[in-house]
C-alpha cells in the first residue's frame, strides 16, 4: 500500500490529528498519509480559522505527508457530499489503499452496520417519510434509523457520521478500499481552540468574520430570486427565505437566524450562504475534476511523482494550470479565487485584502 489517506479540516490542527496521523502511518507500516483538506471555507458553513496553506503546512508538521485541496464547493456541502467527494479524490490518487478517521465510537463494524443500514430502501423511504413531515434531513434519516437499526445514537454525534458517510461513499463508488479509525480523545476539540482564539484575538492570522460578513451580504443584496435558485442546495424553499432575509439582516449570523427553521439547520443555512455569495451553482461536477497539493514534505513531494503516473484526474499545482483541463476545472478554480478573496477580506489590513491571492499562492514544500 502506497498512502493511508485522512480527511480532515484541521481548523485548526491538534493533538488529536497528529494522533490520528500516527496510528494510522502504525496500523499500515511504509505507507504514506494523504490528508485531503477543506479550504478557506468549512462544512460548518465558516471561515476557517486561517488560511489553507497556513493550515495545510501545520498538517505537514504533525505527521501528513502530502495535503491536497477539497475544492470549496464540496467543502460547503452536506456530509454526505463532504465525504463522496473527499473519498473520490482519494481514489483518484491511484495510490491510496486505506481511510482513517477519528470516530467516537472507535469500532469499524458498528460504523459499517450503520452505513449498511442507512443504505437499504426501507432507510430512504422512512427518511423520505419524515421529510413529508416537516424534518430537517438529518433529523428524517435520524428517525429512519431509530426503526431499523440497534445502535441509533450513532448518528448523534459529528465524527460517527462522517465515518458512517465515508464507509458509504466508499460503497456507492465502487471503491476496494480498508477503513481503520481511532476513537477521539475526549477534551480535545478544534472548536475549543477556535473560541480561544476569538476570544484572545491577537493572531494575526486569525480570520476576523465580522471584517468578512459585509463584503458577502454586499454580494446577496445585488442577487435576484432567480440567482438564488440558481445556487447549490437551493430546493425545499431556503433560496426565497434566503433572499428575502438578504435584504435586511446586518451581518450573515443574522440572516440565518432569518433563514432557519425546522426544516432547515442552521448548518445547511450558512453553507447556503456562502455559496450563494460565492456563486456556486447547483450545476457543477459531482466530484472534484482535478488533484491540488497545498503543502508536502519530501516523501509527499516523493509520492505528487508516482500520482503522475497513477492519478486519475490532472494534477494542479498552480491554479492558472488549470486553464487547460475542461470547463469544469476552469470554473472549479474560478470559484476557489473568489473564495480566497472573499476569505482576504475579513483581514483588519488593507494590504491583505488585496485580490488575486489565489494565483500567486504555490504549494507550501518543507
Amino acid at each position: 500500500m502506497k498512502a493511508v489517506g485522512i480527511i480532515c479540516e484541521l481548523n485548526p490542527a491538534h493533538a488529536g490529528h497528529a494522533a490520528l496521523a500516527s496510528s494510522a502511518r502504525a496500523a499500515y507500516p511504509g505507507a504514506a498519509v494523504i490528508g485531503v483538506m477543506s479550504p478557506n471555507f468549512v462544512q460548518r458553513g465558516e471561515a476557517a480559522a486561517y488560511p489553507k496553506h497556513t493550515r495545510a503546512a501545520r498538517a505537514v508538521e504533525i505527521g501528513i505527508d502530502l495535503v491536497l485541496e477539497l475544492p470549496t464547493p464540496f467543502a460547503l456541502s452536506s456530509a454526505e457530499a463532504f465525504a463522496r467527494a473527499g473519498v473520490a479524490l482519494m481514489i483518484s490518487t491511484g495510490v491510496v489503499g486505506a481511510i482513517a478517521f477519528g470516530s467516537e465510537s472507535g469500532e469499524i463494524s458498528t460504523l459499517r452496520a450503520a452505513a449498511a443500514a442507512l443504505s437499504t430502501p426501507e432507510c430512504e423511504e422512512l427518511t423520505r417519510e419524515g421529510i413529508k413531515l416537516g424534518l430537517a434531513y438529518g433529523a428524517a434519516r435520524q428517525r429512519a434509523l431509530d426503526r431499523l437499526f440497534e445502535s441509533p445514537d450513532i448518528l448523534q454525534t459529528p465524527n460517527n457520521m462522517l465515518a458512517v458517510e465515508y464507509i458509504r461513499a466508499a460503497r456507492s463508488l465502487g471503491a476496494d478500499i480498508e477503513f481503520f479509525t481511532r476513537r477521539r480523545e475526549p477534551g480535545i476539540s478544534s472548536a475549543a481552540i477556535r473560541r480561544a482564539l476569538r476570544e484572545s484575538a491577537n493572531d494575526a492570522e486569525l480570520m476576523l468574520p465580522e471584517m468578512l460578513d459585509a463584503a458577502a451580504l454586499s454580494r446577496l443584496r445585488t442577487m435576484t430570486l432567480i440567482d438564488f435558485l440558481q445556487i447549490q442546495g437551493s430546493g425545499d424553499g431556503i433560496a426565497e427565505r434566503t433572499a428575502a432575509a438578504a435584504k435586511t439582516a446586518g451581518s450573515l449570523a443574522a440572516a440565518a437566524d432569518l433563514i432557519k427553521t425546522k426544516r432547515y439547520a442552521h448548518s445547511r443555512v450558512r453553507r447556503f450562504l456562502l455559496c450563494a455569495a460565492l456563486g456556486v451553482r447547483g450545476d457543477l461536477p459531482p466530484a472534484p475534476p482535478y488533484i491540488r497539493p497545498l503543502a508536502a514534505n519530501e516523501e509527499g513531494r516523493a509520492l505528487l511523482r508516482e500520482m503522475k503516473r497513477t492519478a486519475r484526474l490532472p494534477i494542479v499545482t498552480q491554479p492558472a494550470a488549470g486553464a487547460g483541463i475542461g470547463e469544469a476545472a476552469a470554473r472549479m478554480i474560478e470559484i476557489e479565487s473568489a473564495a480566497t478573496d472573499l476569505y482576504n477580506l475579513g483581514y483588519p489590513d488593507a494590504t491583505r485584502r488585496i485580490g488575486g491571492a489565489e494565483w500567486r499562492t504555490s504549494p507550501v514544500m518543507l
